[in-house]
């Protein structure tokens, strides 16, 4: 009786086997039918596919990222610097783009300023010392963007983000990681803004 069940079992298995070998099989026809006409569309018209969501014009081969300025009151002196090598790493990462010499500019460029570095209370505790349970830093930069080959496509536009922290901790205590966590998401809206084609 056991040995009958057993062999039952295997007999489902291997059915089952069959079944997700059969599916594999189709699934990767259906995706050969799908990527090889996108393959000889963007060979055939010179627009470039990505799955990141960015299509950038087949002419623009170069870009320049100008050192931005810190025009905010508070914060590390070095933030603007930061802000500039991190945008154009993220670029040089994330395209195929390559960075035009230094001093001169590319066919789409960024430029701008840091222009605001702002802690707040955001959650009031209770009891007698009214003591802030969290706070919040907030960093905004200002971007100018020019495609040289679209000027629809160019913007002048601030982006900021926020990262909260414990109200018993001092923002010099969270600084560079919190820098680093806003730098990351207004990269990524500037990248998204000027590139990507929605």
């Amino acid at each position: 009786m056991q040995l009958k069940i057993l062999v039952s079992r295997n007999a489902l298995y291997i059915e089952k086997l069959n079944n997700t070998n059969l599916m594999n099989n189709i699934n990767s026809w259906v995706t050969k039918l799908i990527v090889l006409p996108l393959l000889l569309l963007s060979a055939c018209t010179g627009v470039r596919f990505t799955f990141s969501g960015v299509n950038i014009d087949p002419n623009i081969k170069t870009f320049s990222v100008e050192p931005y300025t810190n025009e905010a009151s508070d914060g590390p002196s070095t933030m603007a610097f930061t802000f500039t090598d991190e945008l154009t790493q993220y670029i040089l990462r994330n395209t195929s783009l390559t960075a035009a010499p230094q001093g001169l500019k590319g066919d789409i460029e960024f430029s701008g300023a840091v222009t605001g570095y702002r802690v707040t209370p955001i959650s009031p505790g209770g009891g007698e010392q009214q003591q802030t349970e969290q706070q919040r830093l907030t960093i905004t930069v200002k971007t100018n963007f020019i495609n040289n080959f679209d000027d629809e496509k160019s913007f002048d536009k601030g982006f900021s983000f926020f990262y909260d922290f414990p109200g018993s901790q001092n923002v010099q205590d969270v600084e560079s990681q919190a820098i680093e966590v806003i730098f990351d998401q207004i990269i990524t809206d500037t990248f998204q803004e000027a590139l990507a084609d929605w």
